[in-house]
């Protein structure tokens, strides 16, 4: 099953490849999710990470960025699977930050 929206994405700002370790949980429900995850790109209005599972669009998630003390929370805008058959199936999960900037750390920041 695929949550995605229109093929054609809001991108706002660029992508750059970068894995940031994350603690993901759904704020939505406590029960739905709560794992480690990395981003693989990122960008000020959001990031790419990898899942075993999809997410439906627009479920909230709380990421801890790990080694630092930042939070921020985002939401899915879509979910697309990564393989398919008698493999086990990786999903990409587009997230938009709910507020953007360069949460990331990333030198200098992605351009707008």
């Amino acid at each position: 099953m695929t949550y995605s929206i229109d093929k054609q994405e809001r991108r706002r700002s660029q992508r750059i490849p970068q894995l940031v370790p994350l603690f993901v949980r759904c704020v939505d429900s406590p029960s739905i999710f709560g794992g480690n995850l990395n981003t693989v790109e990122v960008s000020s209005h959001g990031c790419v990470i990898h899942a075993l599972r999809p997410f439906p669009r627009g479920t909230g998630l709380r990421l801890d960025i790990l080694h630092s003390n930042r939070t921020t929370t985002a939401h899915v805008v879509h979910s697309d699977p990564i393989g398919a058959g008698m493999h086990l199936t990786t999903w990409t999960v587009a997230l938009e930050l709910d507020k953007p900037g360069n949460i990331w750390m990333v030198e200098p920041p992605p351009p707008n």
